[in-house]
């Protein structure tokens, strides 16, 4: 197989990439919106516009614009406190996404480097390292989240950010990520490449000027995708 470009490292997205659980966060804001007799928007809506916001951003810019620190950490606890609530009850399963697992650990056992960058906060990391084996894979230098106070997607900061602590740029490495800000986020860092990861049956991320250079609905191709970009 011939190389598109030779790149040196691997930049993750989490939920909705690693971890199929946009369904979850739906769930949760949907549930926020009622609670204040807001209209709920659409999943569409939801997905497009909340997800790499980080809750105090997404808190600010959708329910109240004069909102607190206090208030927006209350609000986290609240939608983070459905969306928990939703990841362990039947029949939802918490599991990594297909080929996943094999994919990290074949990062980790090859020493490719990698970093995971989330616009979650370190509670629901914590919340992955007990139900998810997080820390298997990523130790909290190769995490960068919502608390390390990063301009959140569509920003291209968390991206360069999460190149950095792997002693790279984001044009050495292969971006793997499910939403829309977060694609514009990677397209705006130079990404060396975007590839789209979303559940099937979901509405496509590709919409506002996102881009990728290939799209899958899971990671059972990982090995295919490396192979291209010389890893």
């Amino acid at each position: 197989m011939s190389t598109k470009k030779q790149l040196r490292g691997v930049l993750f997205d989490f939920n909705g990439t690693l971890f199929f659980d946009t369904d979850c966060h739906v769930k949760a804001f949907e549930k926020c919106y009622a609670n204040r007799g807001m209209a709920v928007p659409s999943p569409q809506e939801i997905i497009t516009n909340l997800f790499g916001l980080s809750n105090e951003v997404i808190y600010k810019e959708y329910f109240d614009s004069n909102a607190t620190t206090e208030d927006c950490k209350r609000f986290a606890r609240e939608k983070e406190g459905y969306y928990y609530e939703c990841c362990l009850t039947p029949p939802f399963t918490m599991d990594y996404s297909n080929g996943a697992r094999a994919l990290l650990s074949y990062l980790k056992e090859n020493n490719i480097p990698y970093c995971l960058a989330t616009g979650a906060g370190m509670d629901n990391i914590s919340f992955y390292n007990e139900n998810l084996d997080l820390a298997e894979w990523f130790d909290r230098e190769h995490i960068v989240c919502a608390d390390d106070k990063v301009k959140c997607k569509p920003d291209p900061e968390i991206y360069e950010y999460a190149a950095s602590k792997i002693g790279l740029k984001a044009s050495d490495c292969i971006v793997f990520e499910d939403g829309t800000l977060g694609l514009i986020a990677a397209n705006k860092a130079n990404a060396g490449a975007c590839i789209a990861i979303y559940e099937e049956g979901l509405p496509t991320p590709l919409i506002c000027g996102a881009k990728a250079d290939a799209v899958y609905h899971d990671l059972s191709e990982w090995k295919k995708i490396l192979e291209e970009y010389g890893l």
